[in-house]
């Protein structure tokens, strides 16, 4: 995981590819996460993909961090 805090729009979405670029780990890593509740994500109803926001990538940052 990255050191710095992640520069994302807390508002904005990402999906969990780009959820662990900002966050700088692997796609897996987020998925298990997502299964312990560290991070949330939603479902789209158009496309059924999988969602956070940028909120909660910090919020995952800051519960490892501070």
């Amino acid at each position: 995981m990255v050191q710095t805090k992640p520069v994302c729009d807390p508002q904005a979405r990402y999906t969990q590819t780009e959820a662990a670029k900002l966050l700088g780990v692997e796609r897996h890593t987020i998925k298990r996460w997502e299964d312990s509740g560290c991070i949330r994500f939603q479902v789209r109803k158009a496309g059924r993909a999988k969602f956070t926001t940028g909120q909660q990538i910090i919020k995952c940052w800051e519960a490892t961090y501070l």
